[in-house]
């Protein structure tokens, strides 16, 4: 079998705190092998334009597997 990338996304979820709740916001697109530092300005640009504070982010990468 071979492994090939189909894609990758990237997950920030925000917190409300006045709602007790967290909220999701995926950002599909994203390039294959993003760096932490990537991760990290993006989660950064998005928390200067949200109201809301980003509690966390993370990188969901989708892999095909053909024979």
């Amino acid at each position: 079998m071979q492994k090939e990338w189909d894609g990758s996304k990237v997950d920030i979820i925000l917190e409300d705190v006045e709602n007790e709740k967290h909220i999701r916001r995926r950002f599909n697109g994203a390039l294959q092998g993003l760096t932490d530092e990537q991760v990290t300005a993006f989660t950064q640009a998005l928390s200067i334009v949200n109201a809301l504070p980003v509690s966390y982010a993370a990188v969901v990468e989708e892999y095909r597997y053909t024979f």
